[in-house]
C-alpha cells in the first residue's frame, strides 16, 4: 500500500504542467455583476460534468478579459491601417486683436482700433510612402491580434481543465464514500452475526468485542470520508461560483476514459495545436517585424497635401480692403533621413537582438512541449496499466472474501482471516478507484498538453459568441 501511494504521487508530479495553471473561475453578467443562482440552467439532481464545464466557460472574470484583450488588438489593427490611409480635416480659427493702432495690408499699414480675424479650411493629406513603416505595423497589430486570440483560447482550455479536475475530485470522494458506507455494512451485518453466534453460545465475548470494536472503528472512518465528499462538493461549487448551500448530486460514476495516443502524430500536430506555441510563433514573427519597422527609420517618406478654405480678412486683399477671399494650395512633402546620430542603426541592432531571443525562445518553447507530451504520454500508458491491473485485483479481493466469508460461517476461518480479507477487499477497492482517478489527471494532461483539450466545446463557444 505505501509503495502505491509513492506511485501516485509520482503520477500527480509528472501530470502537472507549468502552463496550464487553473484561473479562478467567476461568473459574471453582462453588467460585470455575480450571476444569481437563479441563472443556472442545470439539473442539480444529476450534475454532469458537461454542466460544470459550461459553468466554466460562461461569463467570468477570466474569459471575459481575454475576450476585451482580443477586442483591444483588433482596435490596434484598425489604427494601424490607418497610418497609411488618407486624412481630411475641417479648421476654424477666430481671432479677435484688441487696441490695434495699425495692421499692414497689402504692404501698407491701416489704422485700425480693432481687427477680427477668422479662416476656415478643410486639409488633406495622404501619405504615398512610409517606408515600410506602415506595412509593418499592421503586420504586428495583426501578430498582436492573433497572439489575444490564442491566450483567449488557452485561457478556455485552462478553465475546462480546472472544471475537470474539480468534478472529478468531487467523484473521487463519492466513490470513497461508498467504499466506506460498504465497509460500514461489512462491519454491522459481522457484528449483527457475532451478537447472533454470541446468544447461541457460538462464538466467545473476545469475538464479540473485537466486531464492536471494528463497527465503532468503521463508523468514524466513514463519518470522515462523509466530510470529505462534503468539502469535495464546497470546493467544486465555490471554483464555480455557485452558491454553497447548492444540493448537487449526480448519478456519474468515477470510470477511465481509455486514449491510444500516437507519438509521431502527437509531435507533429503540437505546433499547430498548442496555443502557448502560437503565441511563441507570433511573438518572432512580431520581431521580425519590429526589424523591418527600424529599417524603414533610414528610408524617405512621401506625402501630399492639400488645403482649400477662406479667410476673412484675406491676406490677399490689397490697400485697405478687408474682404472675404477663398483661398487653395498644394504640395509634396519628402523627407529623407540623412544623419541621425546613430540612431536608426541603434534601433535596427536592437530589434535584430530581440528577434534573435524571439527565435531561441520559440525553439525552448517546442522543445519543452515535446518533452511534456513525452511525459504524458509515459503518465497515461502507465496510468491506463495500473487501472487494469487494479481492476483484476478488485475482481481477486471480491472472490477471496467471498470464500472468507462462507468458510468462516462455517468454521473454518477464524474472525481474523475474515477482517484480512475484507480490508484487502476495502483496500484494493481504494487503490482501483484513486488509480482512475489519477488516469483522469493523467488524460488531462495529454490533452492539454497535445493542445486537444476542450477543442470541440471551444468552437462551439466560438461560434456562439460571433453569432450574438
Amino acid at each position: 500500500m505505501r509503495r502505491f501511494s509513492s506511485l501516485l504521487a509520482l503520477f500527480i508530479a509528472a501530470s502537472t504542467f507549468s502552463y496550464a495553471a487553473q484561473p479562478e473561475i467567476q461568473a459574471l453578467g453582462p453588467d460585470l455583476k455575480p450571476l444569481p443562482a437563479a441563472s443556472a440552467t442545470f439539473e442539480t439532481g444529476d450534475f454532469k460534468l458537461e454542466n460544470a464545464i459550461e459553468i466554466a466557460l460562461r461569463d467570468n472574470r477570466t474569459i471575459h478579459n481575454a475576450a476585451l484583450a482580443v477586442e483591444k488588438a483588433d482596435g490596434q489593427v484598425r489604427q494601424a491601417r490607418s497610418i497609411a490611409g488618407m486624412k481630411l480635416g475641417a479648421n476654424l480659427t477666430q481671432t479677435r486683436l484688441d487696441e490695434i493702432t495699425s495692421a499692414n495690408f497689402g504692404g501698407q499699414n491701416v489704422a485700425l482700433s480693432k481687427l477680427d480675424n477668422q479662416k476656415i479650411w478643410l486639409e488633406l493629406s495622404q501619405p504615398l510612402f512610409l517606408g515600410q513603416k506602415d506595412r509593418a505595423a499592421i503586420r504586428s497589430s495583426r501578430f498582436g491580434r492573433d497572439i489575444a486570440g490564442s491566450a483567449y483560447t488557452l485561457t478556455r482550455q485552462q478553465m475546462i481543465l480546472a472544471a475537470s479536475i474539480g468534478y472529478y475530485s468531487w467523484l473521487y470522494a463519492r466513490e470513497v464514500e461508498d467504499v466506506g458506507r460498504m465497509n460500514l455494512e461489512l462491519a454491522q451485518a459481522h457484528y449483527d452475526l457475532v451478537k447472533k453466534r454470541f446468544g447461541a453460545e457460538q462464538a466467545s465475548k473476545y469475538e464479540l468485542l473485537r466486531a464492536e470494536v471494528r463497527l465503532v472503528q468503521t463508523q468514524s472512518a466513514f463519518l470522515k470520508d462523509q466530510n470529505d465528499a462534503q468539502l469535495a462538493r464546497l470546493e467544486l461549487l465555490k471554483m464555480l461560483a455557485l452558491p454553497l448551500e447548492t444540493a448537487l448530486d449526480t448519478s456519474c460514476r468515477l470510470e477511465a476514459e481509455i486514449l491510444k495516443p500516437d507519438l509521431e502524430s502527437d509531435l507533429a500536430q503540437a505546433e499547430q495545436l498548442r496555443e502557448d506555441l502560437k503565441i511563441k510563433r507570433d511573438e518572432k514573427r512580431l520581431a521580425n517585424q519590429a526589424v523591418v519597422a527600424a529599417r524603414g527609420e533610414k528610408q524617405p517618406t512621401v506625402a501630399i497635401f492639400g488645403q482649400f478654405g477662406s479667410e476673412d480678412p484675406s491676406s490677399k486683399s490689397g490697400f485697405g480692403s478687408l474682404e472675404r477671399k477663398s483661398y487653395w494650395l498644394a504640395g509634396v512633402s519628402v523627407n529623407l533621413p540623412v544623419l541621425d546620430a546613430g540612431f536608426s542603426s541603434g534601433r535596427v541592432l536592437e530589434a535584430k537582438s530581440g528577434l534573435k531571443q524571439s527565435e531561441t525562445g520559440y525553439a525552448d518553447s517546442v522543445e519543452q512541449a515535446q518533452l511534456e507530451i513525452r511525459k504524458a504520454i509515459l503518465s497515461l500508458n502507465t496510468s491506463e496499466q495500473i487501472v487494469n491491473a487494479q481492476k483484476e485485483n478488485v475482481k481477486q479481493a471480491e472472490e477471496t472474501m467471498r470464500l472468507a466469508k462462507v468458510r468462516y460461517e462455517n468454521g473454518m476461518f477464524t474472525q481474523v482471516d475474515l477482517f484480512d480479507a475484507e480490508t484487502a477487499w476495502s483496500n484494493a477497492r481504494l487503490m482501483y478507484i484513486q488509480s482512475v482517478f489519477l488516469h483522469h489527471q493523467a488524460r488531462l494532461s495529454y490533452l492539454l498538453a497535445t493542445g486537444r483539450l476542450g477543442r470541440e466545446l471551444i468552437a462551439d463557444s466560438s461560434s456562439e459568441r460571433k453569432s450574438r
